[in-house]
C-alpha cells in the first residue's frame, strides 16, 4: 500500500472516531461544566460566609468604640462626687458643746433635716453656671436679680433657672435638704455649704453658698456682692462654718 492510501486510510479512521465518540465528548464536557458550576456555588458560599464575618467584626468593633467614647454620667459623678455617709451624728455631738448653738440646732431639727432634693450632677453643674453670672452683683436683701440678690436668693434664681422649682427660699430651709457632711474636706462641687453666726439672729443657718470645687464657694457677701471664697478660709469662713449637704442623687 503506497503512502497515499495509508493517509486516507487514517484519515478515515480518525473521522469514525470522531464521530462514533461526539456523544460521549459532549457528556464529558457536560460532567465538566457540572463541576465547574459545583465549584462556583461553593466559591460564592465561602465568600457570603467571609462578608457576613467582616460584617459581624465591623459591628462589634463600632460597638467597642462606642464604648470608648460613650463616657458614662455615672462614671463621672462617682469620680466627682462619691456617695457620702450622713455626718449628722457627728453634727449633733459637735453642737452639744456649744449650749446657744445646740438650742438653735434643736429648734432647726424639728422642722425637719437631710430632706431629699432630686437633683443629678449635670443640674448642679448648671447651677453653677447660672451661679457664677451673678459674680460682682452687690448684695441687697429680699433681692432676686442682677440688680441685687442675698444669699439664698443666689440659690434660688440659680435653681429656678434650671427647671428646679420645688426649692425654699431662705438659708435656714435650703439646709434642710441631702446629707450633712462636718469635714470641709469631704465637700465637693454641686454640694451647698452653710455658716451660722455672722449676725446676730434666732436662727441656726445665717448663710449659704455653692461649692463649685476646689475648696471655693460662690456666695452673697454683704460688703462685696456675689463672689467666690474658700470655705476654710482660716480669718473667717472656717470659723463660722456650720455644715455642707450633698444633695446630688
Amino acid at each position: 500500500m503506497n503512502k497515499s492510501k495509508i493517509v486516507i486510510v487514517s484519515l478515515i479512521s480518525v473521522l469514525m472516531v470522531s464521530c462514533g465518540s461526539s456523544g460521549k465528548l459532549a457528556k464529558v464536557e457536560l460532567l465538566e461544566l457540572t463541576k465547574e458550576n459545583e465549584l462556583l456555588k461553593q466559591e460564592n458560599n465561602s465568600l457570603k460566609e467571609q462578608i457576613i464575618a467582616l460584617d459581624n467584626a465591623l459591628t462589634e468593633s463600632e460597638k467597642d468604640e462606642e464604648v470608648v467614647f460613650d463616657l458614662s454620667p455615672t462614671i463621672n459623678l462617682k469620680k466627682e462626687v462619691p456617695s457620702v455617709n450622713s455626718q449628722l451624728n457627728e453634727l449633733e455631738d459637735y453642737l452639744k458643746k456649744d449650749a446657744v448653738l445646740n438650742s438653735k440646732f434643736s429648734s432647726f431639727k424639728q422642722g425637719g433635716i437631710e430632706k431629699n432634693l432630686k437633683v443629678t450632677y449635670s443640674d448642679m453643674q448648671r447651677v453653677i453656671k447660672e451661679a457664677k453670672t451673678y459674680k460682682g452683683t452687690r448684695h441687697v436683701m429680699g433681692g432676686l436679680s442682677h440688680s441685687g440678690i442675698d444669699c439664698s436668693g443666689l440659690l434660688y434664681v440659680s435653681f429656678q433657672a434650671n427647671g428646679i422649682t420645688d426649692i425654699p427660699r431662705t438659708a435656714q430651709d435650703f439646709a434642710r435638704y441631702g446629707s450633712v457632711i462636718l469635714n470641709t474636706n469631704d465637700i465637693k462641687a454641686g454640694d451647698l455649704v452653710f455658716f451660722t453666726n455672722t449676725y446676730r439672729t434666732s436662727k441656726l443657718v445665717t448663710h449659704a453658698g455653692i461649692c463649685i470645687g476646689d475648696g471655693e464657694f460662690i456666695h452673697t457677701s454683704s460688703s462685696k456682692g456675689v463672689m467666690i471664697s474658700k470655705i476654710n478660709d482660716p480669718y473667717y469662713w472656717r470659723k463660722y462654718f456650720l455644715f455642707g449637704t450633698r444633695i446630688i442623687n
